[in-house]
């Protein structure tokens, strides 16, 4: 008897080190920390991005509060436009809202509008083009001279009263004719003794109005800002350095003119500059940049429709004390600036919310270092997580986390609604959430690791077990030699050729094979049960020693049972046991236990019984010499319809070589691959009962 090769154990399942494993998670935790600081430090835009998108969700969850009543906006709407013609209207026409608003009480009026050219309206400018194009003329004898030039009565105006004009800064291209804008007076403050602020927008260049106008002008304020990579407006520079000087924009202007301000103050701090307002102090960022608290959705500031001004309809003093920006409204004309809060946001509207944060003392501050600090938070909270999860269970893995997530988000909410300050916890909940995922991924690779390790364990172990099953049944009936081995091969061959035929399609998968080779040597299983003067009889059985052969298939088939019941019916133990039961059944109703027949026999059993006789045909028994490939086909073939499933026969003529090598690889001796490969036309008796 051939000895079947011993089930291979492998190693045994390595030990587990909390310790090691511990080390090993901080060192990857490590790693991968110091990977996501580079790539947020590397990618500044993307970070930018992250935090802007947060902080817009904070601030819009804090309470909403009144807006201030000082700023007001006069708007050219459609019935101004309607009733005093199109825009750009005669800068004579403007003239009259300018001081049809003083005359209201206003205590500032900022002008949202840069006029860089000269007023082709005014009779002085029609005369010009009708002298320079046609050649002709145009006598101005019966207009008073003081109408003349529309530019020069804006000009006019603006001396008498509390008007703030607007220009804009630009940063190349030195002008060769540059103005002197005129504002309010600035001091920079230096604890270090620098001269100016380092990071402020220095500007090179100024576009300002027209010399009537900007003459005429007490005041000015630049109208410079720009939305953030996003496309979003949230911050705008208050001042800006030029030729050594600091001046403010238009809104900051406004408010200067409004509380009868005439200079302010820049110092640095801790985190950023301060701007310092008579006794109020607003906090910038090292540029000089505010960041606006904008209306809460549904809120809107006072707005006045020019017409109503010029037509004289507003009461009188209805402006008191107010802080008026003037800008176009009309649809078609109207500059929109999208906010967080509001997509078409104006740009007057834009102006009057800073006036409004200045009034009300109500700032958002994001400091300088905010970013370093946010840095510096989620790295502190990876290397923290990394090191105190590495060995804890799913509880705390999962908890832990979302405590903390939960947290940041609402200390940082709560630091930004008692101080204003805005400190993102975009960064740490981001580090969080992927230390938690990486953690996890982890686990689960150490933990799935781990199963299969213990899945291939226990699949060995099975194998092993099925092994001493059929060793057991092999010391009962040596003559089998090798017979296990080979019905494995055959088997899997038969059903690896039928795999993709119609009829097993979707049945025979590869799963299905393995399992049907892995259960092939439990067939014989039940002649454990077998007493050995009948199992180990040299002679014909008799008629009751062949009845008690024949309970073989049944008696294993209660052995699997048994073994199913305790640790759960599974496919391999199913396939396991329609093989033992039915693999004596014949296709004709012929044979037994259960005289099944065609169909009604389980096709694992079908594929079994082909195998098992083939094999037992090929090999010595004490009552038969072993019989050679050639005669052991044709045997089959005679079985077909009868004994054999016409279609496994049908597959077995297709590959029955391949039986003839598996039976010449697996041998029990020289003696039996010299029959099976005999080529012999006697006639032999066929397959014992025993078999």
């Amino acid at each position: 008897m051939q000895e079947l090769p011993a089930a291979k154990l492998g190693d045994a399942i390595p030990q587990r080190s909390p310790t090691k494993e511990r080390a090993q998670t901080i060192i990857a935790g490590i790693t991968l920390t110091l990977l996501l600081l580079a790539l947020a430090i590397t990618n500044p835009a993307a970070v930018e991005r992250l935090n802007n998108a947060v902080s817009d969700i904070q601030i819009g969850l804090l309470p909403k509060t009144t807006l201030s009543p000082l700023p007001v906006i006069v708007e050219v709407d459609e019935l101004s436009l309607a009733t005093y013609g199109q825009w750009p209207w005669p800068r004579y026409q403007v003239a009259r809202l300018l001081t049809a608003i003083k005359q209201s009480g206003a205590a500032a009026v900022g002008i949202d509008a840069v006029f860089v050219e000269k007023d082709r309206t005014s009779p002085v400018e029609i005369q010009r083009m009708i002298e320079q194009d046609l050649q002709q003329r145009l006598p101005l004898t019966t207009i008073k001279e003081s109408l003349w030039d529309y530019d020069t009565i804006l000009g006019q105006t603006l001396k008498t009263g509390p008007f703030v004009l607007s220009y804009f800064f630009t940063f190349d291209n030195v002008n060769a004719n540059p103005c002197q804008p005129k504002s309010a007076g600035s001091a920079w403050l230096s604890a270090n003794g620098e001269k100016n602020p380092t990071h402020l927008n220095h500007a090179v260049n100024v576009t300002c109005n027209i010399p009537p106008i900007q003459g005429g002008a007490n005041t000015s304020g630049f109208i410079n800002t720009a939305p953030d990579g996003d496309g979003i407006y949230r911050k705008t520079p208050l001042v800006i350095e030029y030729k050594g000087r600091f001046y403010p924009s238009l809104a900051l202007q406004a408010f200067l003119t409004a509380n009868s301000l005439d200079h302010f103050l820049l110092s640095e701090s801790e985190t950023g500059l301060t701007l310092q307002l008579g006794k109020n102090a607003v906090p910038l960022d090292k540029g000089g940049n505010f960041l606006i608290k904008f209306p809460a959705h549904g809120q809107s500031f006072k707005k006045i429709s020019a017409y109503d001004l010029l037509s004289g309809k507003l009461a009188a003093n209805s402006l008191q004390g107010k802080t008026i920006f003037v800008g176009v409204s009309a649809t078609g004309l109207h500059e929109f600036r999208p906010t967080p809060y509001n997509p078409q946001l104006l740009g007057v509207e834009f102006h009057a919310a800073i006036v409004d944060n200045l009034a009300r003392q109500d700032f958002l501050h994001r400091p300088d270092n905010a970013l370093l600090l946010e840095l510096a938070t989620a790295s502190a909270l990876a290397f923290a997580l990394f090191a105190g999860l590495a060995n804890a269970g799913l509880t705390a893995s999962i908890v832990i986390p979302c405590l903390l997530i939960v947290a940041l988000f609402v200390s940082s909410q709560l630091l930004l609604a008692e101080t204003g300050i805005v400190i993102s916890p975009a960064l740490p909940i981001m580090m969080t959430l992927l230390v938690f995922l990486i953690l996890a991924l982890m686990k689960y690779t150490r933990e799935y690791i781990r199963a299969k390790e213990m899945a291939l364990q226990v699949a060995r172990t099975q194998e092993g077990i099925i092994g001493s099953f059929c060793s057991m049944s092999e010391y009962r009936d040596p003559e089998t030699g090798a017979h296990i081995l080979r019905t494995q091969e055959y088997i899997k061959a038969l059903a690896k050729h039928l795999q993709h035929h119609p009829k097993f399609k979707g049945i025979l998968t590869n799963e299905v094979i393995e399992l049907l080779f892995k259960a092939a040597p439990l067939h014989d299983i039940g002649k454990i049960g077998i007493r050995d003067h009948i199992l180990l009889k040299n002679d014909r059985l008799t008629e009751i020693e062949f009845e008690i052969m024949q309970s073989h298939p049944q008696i294993g088939a209660d052995i699997i049972k048994s073994v199913a019941t305790q640790i759960g019916w599974n496919p391999f133990m199913q396939i396991a046991h329609q093989i033992s039961l039915y693999h004596q059944e014949k296709w004709d109703g012929s044979g037994y236990p259960q005289g099944l027949a065609g169909e009604a026999i389980p096709f694992p059993a079908r594929f079994m019984a082909l195998a098992d006789v083939y094999d037992a045909l090929i090999s010595k028994r004490v009552y038969k010499p072993a019989f050679s490939h050639d005669k052991a086909v044709s045997i089959i073939r005679e079985g077909k319809d009868k004994h054999f499933d016409p279609l496994i026969v049908e597959a077995f003529e297709t590959i029955h070589e391949q039986f003839r090598d598996i039976a010449l690889r697996f041998s029990d001796n020289d003696e039996q691959r010299e029959a099976l490969l005999a080529h012999e036309g006697q006639s032999t008796e066929n397959k014992n009962q025993k078999d």
